[in-house]
């Protein structure tokens, strides 16, 4: 009597993760029941080749993961009903008149059938139900009518009881083969857990990464009869233990300090506060971070909390809410009354944009819902979000404290810093000038021979020649602006060049004066990065600054700013040579003439 098969419309996606094994025999013992039959994983010409001479079909597709070759199938067919399984995989005849008989129903929503599973592992059939707690399981899925991308991830479909009959499963044959899956096998363990609880935080974590693996182990071993299964079975109990424990630590490191729980709340953001605790410049290429939160997130008041002398640069930037600031060197009372003030906002962000010592304690003891400290070439301690250093050694600072933002989801658009001037400082600015009978027909050039670090001064002597030059061969105008505690800097310059305009005051002042001049010439220090933000041909003379870009980004600056930088030998990753406490003397890394500035400097002024 022939025994008659019958035939079904099920789309069949057969995973296939590179070992030819079984493979074939996967194919031809479901031809005879299921037409359509798609293989997807990477191409293997002999075996591809046979599979399509028989009817079947081969989709290219390379992925370590079991989900994302089922779903690469399911995008290329049209279908009520898949059935999806490994390659390793042979359905008993039971299963397959089960699925037969299964797919004449009509589920009234998306439904799972999950099928059972006789393991063979290490070449022994297992006798007791030992499966891999994460590994992805074979099923008959109804897709029903909905035409939305379908996610084959557990938990996601309502889930009837198991198919009738089981599956032969051909797990691995030696132990090197198990440990070569346990990470993506923990990848799944992570995925599924942040399924079952997407906010779980680091102490949760720990807890569950301490006694979880224990608890597996004894229902593996002690329920589940692993013990009777001799050496196979203690192995799989351990590894399986070992899984549910990097399962957790990949959740921490996927879910937790990528940021990713904070990028699935941007909607419940209201308070962010920006903490910028360096220089004048730094505190300048933190603008852009604050107006990408803005234009991002319009509804999210943003704060920030700077250094007292550095408060200037946030003044009158509509995107901030409250602007707070700090000595130097901060007194117990100060910083006492400071954080009472912090802590009555309620932030549920703080992003500490360049994490030291001093400013990872500040934000520390700031009460927030999440905090991320950004370091460089430093541990990010106390940081909800590791933002990490791996990448090109000139990345710009502009870059770093962006990336804060898009470790949460967000996508920055504009990386030029701005600082923002009234119309009453302009007029202020204008009226100076005047006083000073300041030409305002003529070119008007502001230097600023001078540095918060001496390491980094190009030097007194230079500035004063290349001024000297500047006036007496082009009559251009030469201001030299300083901070009030520059006084005897610039009255050094005052002595040295004839005709120099000097001011020593306040920093919104200079702000207004630079804002008006044709061209400026600094160190690398805070006044260019001001010029810059108001687009203000700058040039720049590089000292031990890191490496080339990475305080002034040339996407930002292009042809509005030149650096003056030389490439030296003794300049290494950690500035070993050139920072405190024993700072370079040599300064080789700033021999630029003062016939090579001057030039640039008229490029600059006929343009």
């Amino acid at each position: 009597m022939k025994y008659v098969i019958p035939r079904s419309s099920v789309s069949v996606i057969i995973a296939y993760q590179g070992s030819d094994r079984h493979l074939l025999g996967t194919f031809n013992s479901l031809k005879m029941w299921f037409d359509n039959i798609t293989v997807v994983g990477p191409n293997v010409v002999a075996i591809s080749e046979e599979i399509k001479t028989h009817g079947g079909n081969w989709l290219e597709r390379e992925s370590s993961n079991i989900y994302e070759l089922w779903e690469k199938g399911i995008q290329s067919k049209k279908s009520s009903w898949y059935l999806l399984l490994e390659g390793r995989e042979y359905f008993s005849t039971v299963l397959k008149e089960s699925i037969c008989k299964t797919i004449k129903l009509r589920p009234v929503q998306r439904t799972w059938f999950p099928i059972k599973r006789s393991i063979f592992f290490l070449k022994q059939r297992l006798k007791h139900p030992l499966e891999w707690t994460h590994d992805p399981r074979s099923g008959l899925l109804f897709s029903g009518t909905d035409k939305q991308e379908i996610k084959i991830r557990p938990l996601s479909f309502f889930r009837e009881n198991h198919l009738q009959g089981e599956s032969i499963y051909f797990s691995e044959n030696t132990i090197a083969e198990v440990v070569a899956n346990i990470v993506q096998r923990s990848e799944y363990g992570a995925e599924q857990l942040y399924q079952i609880n997407p906010c779980l935080n680091s102490y949760s974590l720990f807890l569950r990464a301490l006694t979880a693996p224990a608890e597996k182990f004894y229902k593996n071993w002690i329920l589940r009869k692993g013990i009777r299964e001799g050496f196979e079975g203690l192995v799989f109990c351990l590894l399986d233990s070992i899984v549910i424990l990097l399962g957790h630590l990949r959740y921490y490191e996927k879910y937790v300090r990528s940021g990713k729980q904070i990028e699935n709340n941007l909607e419940n953001l209201n308070k962010v506060l920006i903490i910028k605790l360096r220089g004048l410049g730094d505190g300048v290429l933190a603008t852009t971070t604050i107006k990408n939160i803005k234009q991002l997130l319009p509804k999210v008041s943003v704060s920030t909390l700077t250094f007292n002398f550095c408060k200037p640069i946030f003044e009158n930037n509509p995107y901030l809410e409250n602007i707070y600031g700090v000595s130097g060197e901060v007194e117990k009372k100060e910083l006492q009354v400071l954080l009472g003030h912090l802590n009555q906002e309620n932030f549920d962000l703080i992003l500490n944009l360049h994490a030291r010592n001093f400013s990872t304690k500040i934000a520390k003891k700031i009460k927030a819902r999440w905090k991320i400290n950004r370091s460089y070439f430093l541990r990010e301690k106390y940081s909800d979000v590791l933002i990490g250093f791996d990448h090109d050694l000139d990345r710009t600072s502009i870059e770093r404290d962006l990336d804060c933002l898009r470790a949460i989801g967000l996508n920055p658009r504009d990386k030029k810093p701005e600082i923002f001037v009234t119309n009453d400082e302009i007029k202020w600015a204008e009226d100076f000038l005047a006083q000073k009978k300041i030409d305002p027909s003529k070119k008007l050039i502001i230097i600023h021979p001078s540095s918060s670090q001496g390491y980094r001064n190009w030097g007194m002597e230079r500035f004063a020649e290349l001024a000297c030059l500047l006036i007496k061969n082009h009559g251009y105008q030469i201001l030299g602006c300083f901070s009030e505690n520059e006084q005897p800097v610039a009255k050094s310059l005052h002595d040295l060049v004839e005709g120099v305009f000097i001011h020593a005051g306040p920093l919104r002042k200079s702000i207004a004066l630079i804002y008006k001049a044709d061209l400026m010439i600094d160190n690398a220090s805070g006044p260019s990065h001001i010029s810059s933000a108001l687009n203000i041909p700058t040039i720049v003379l590089m000292g031990p600054q890191d490496y080339k870009n990475t305080y002034y980004d040339k996407d930002v600056h292009k042809e509005s700013s030149f650096l003056f930088y030389l490439d030296v030998p003794c300049r290494d990753l950690l500035m070993s040579r050139c920072l405190p406490p024993n700072p370079c003397q040599n300064r080789v890394c700033q021999d630029y003439s003062v016939e090579e500035v001057y030039k640039k400097a008229q490029e600059f002024l006929i343009m």
